[in-house]
């Protein structure tokens, strides 16, 4: 039945009846390609009968659907004419992973980062009405994503406009670990819905047998019904935000959500679908582990085994590290957003409960709490993903730099970050932090200088990010790193020579190898602190070079290079300078492996790089 969907008007055509076959053969389908592709597995099986249903009453692109994150678009990808191109997943030139608009009119905004929907289904339902044009826009939202505050300001403000939106809350009681906060307590309240419908029949029998109440049991019953379900669910706080509620709706029951969206059709101002699922529904072992296999490497179908056993990373290291130092200083505290398995924080929680805060996915709140902690004598930890870190920015510069507030920011997914596209690359860091007064920036080549430079993160009472890609800890030669690592002291390679690259980070390891298979002989320095630079050692080092090659492995504009120029202008160096880093633009998905080959920050790339400037 598949293979005859290639629109949404081929899903029109088929009957009611027909679903959950199709259904079943959606999950198969998205199974089997994602054992081999990696992905969002266990987030997309669990919304497969509410797209279905979405695109069976509605019309795509009229009416427009709103994916917040977007990791659950691949059953809406599938129904809008992907499905031949879902074998190429997450993978170079293929399609994504997050809606996309070049891919397909079907796909109305770009999403990867969660608490957005809402607040653009608002705007897109204004900008509609105001020009006339018809068509419904539904936001789907899941409850994680709920916790944002960009979420809960978006509905603050459609409590003023009151205009035509449809917003669905899928409650799965997960992001990608467990939910935390009032908002997932309030949205869970639904298992209570049991005691409603019990209470309810227990009534209606009793009034049913007496002759004059039985007349009027029917509708007694629904009254009594709704007031318990009102009591019960949360349906008054989203009434209070200017909704229409309704719910809570079994996600995965046909008739409930067949019911539901052709009534609310039917109704004008804001509607709230409050529906329940089951993360990872139709496939067992992602069921009963629906963290892992939110977003998986390719896996084995029969057993859930990854089919490549997983390297150590730099986030176990970065978890490691936090144990051992919490052992030893009670100061010290974790904070995340919802990023607790991501981050490696998993044992550290388990450790250290009451030292560790998962506060949500609301990473401005995550830093200026943990501001906040720093000021009565506390060590705050705030482990993000570097994407994610964008989102705090004005708290970084306001609520922690200012105040030189004693917060140590552990930077994952620095650098170029594999299949997950444009979204979440890691290549912005460095140009956003550098501008900020007080901050302290590492950056570890191995697991070595990691270790020393957490530790000395943590000895200054100063803000400090120590940032670190997405990749297995290699093996590195100790000549690479300093034997101690000092705040704005650089380290020096091979000194002396008419040629020099200076670098930071994991990429000094392919650089390393490129220098001795070169026949020049190359001075090499490791920043070690990309903020504050040594001036004073750069400038000793290239003042009697003929060439300097600055390699960096983020966006050149804003970035280490530009102000290693800035300093040879400021003593007259007349070195060739030249800079290799990514041009400032989004960049395409890809494997690391591919987009560091694309980038030529691989061995090849960088050999030639070298070959053509250091002729």
């Amino acid at each position: 039945m598949i293979e005859k969907i290639n629109n949404p008007s081929d899903l029109k055509k088929l009957s009611k009846e027909d679903l959950p076959v199709l259904a079943e053969e959606i999950r198969s389908f998205i199974i089997e390609t994602v054992s081999k592709t990696g992905g969002h597995l266990a987030s997309n099986l669990g919304v497969v009968e509410l797209t279905l249903v979405l695109h069976y009453l509605f019309d795509s692109p009229k009416d427009s659907f709103i994916f917040d994150v977007g990791h659950q678009s691949y059953i809406h990808k599938i129904l809008t004419g992907r499905r031949d191109k879902f074998n190429t997943l997450r993978q170079f030139n293929g399609i994504s992973g997050f809606p996309k608009r070049e891919e397909s009119e079907h796909d109305i905004a770009e999403t990867g980062h969660a608490g957005t929907s809402i607040s653009y289904a608002l705007g897109l339902s204004i900008a509609r009405k105001l020009q006339g044009v018809d068509g419904e826009v539904i936001a789907i939202i899941g409850d994680g994503a709920m916790t944002s505050g960009m979420a809960l300001e978006a509905m603050n403000n459609i409590s003023n406009v009151n205009n035509d939106l449809i917003v669905i809350v899928n409650n799965n009681d997960m992001s990608i670990g467990n939910n935390i906060g009032v908002i997932s307590k309030a949205l869970n309240t639904a298992f209570n819905e049991k005691l409603a419908q019990d209470v309810s029949k227990k009534i209606k029998d009793i009034l049913s047998v007496l002759p004059f109440f039985g007349k009027m049991a029917n509708d007694i019953i629904y009254r009594l019904e709704s007031s318990i379900r009102s009591f019960v669910t949360p349906s008054i706080i989203f009434r209070e935000f200017g909704f229409k509620y309704f719910g809570p709706i079994d996600g995965h029951n046909y008739d409930e959500l067949f019911n539901v969206f052709e009534n609310i059709k039917n109704i004008k101002g804001p509607r709230l679908i409050h529906i329940n699922t089951v993360k990872g529904k139709g496939y067992e072992i992602a069921e009963k582990n629906p963290a892992k296999f939110h977003g998986i490497s390719p896996f084995d179908v029969e057993t859930g085994a990854l089919k490549s056993p997983s390297s150590r990373i730099f986030s176990n290291l970065a978890g490691e590290c936090i144990i051992k130092a919490a052992h030893e200083n009670e100061s010290i505290i974790a904070i995340t957003a919802a990023m607790e398995s991501g981050t490696g924080l998993g044992d550290y929680s388990k450790i250290f409960p009451n030292r560790f805060f998962d506060v949500g996915i609301a990473e401005e709140h995550a830093t200026t709490f943990a501001s906040g902690a720093s000021s009565s004598g506390m060590t705050p930890c705030v482990f993000i993903y570097s994407t994610f870190m964008q989102r705090a920015f004005d708290q970084v510069m306001h609520d922690v730099a200012l105040m030189n507030a004693n917060v140590k920011f552990m930077i994952d997914r620095a650098g170029l970050v594999p299949d997950d596209g444009d979204t979440h690359q890691g290549i912005y860091d460095v140009a956003f932090l550098k501008i900020i007064p007080n901050m302290t920036i590492f950056a570890p080549v191995c697991e070595n200088d990691f270790r020393q430079m957490f530790e000395l993160s943590i000895s200054i009472k100063t803000p400090t990010a120590l940032r670190y890609p997405k990749d297995a800890l290699p093996a590195v030669n100790e000549k690479l790193i300093p034997e101690k690592v000092e705040i704005g002291k650089c380290h020096i390679v091979d000194e002396g020579s008419d040629f020099v690259i200076i670098s930071y980070g994991v990429i000094l390891n392919t650089i390393y190898d490129v220098s001795l298979k070169s026949d020049k002989n190359i001075s090499i320095i490791n920043l070690c602190t990309v903020k504050p630079l040594d001036e004073l050692g750069i400038v000793n080092a290239c003042k009697k070079a003929k060439k300097v090659l600055v390699i960096e492995e983020s966006v050149i504009e804003g970035g280490v290079g530009e102000s290693i120029a800035s300093i040879f202008t400021k003593h007259d160096l007349s070195s060739k300078l030249k800079i290799h880093g990514i041009e400032n633009k989004f960049l395409e998905v890809g494997t690391r492996k591919k987009l560091l080959e694309i980038y030529k920050f691989d061995f090849d790339g960088i050999t030639s790089i070298v070959e053509e400037f250091f002729s």
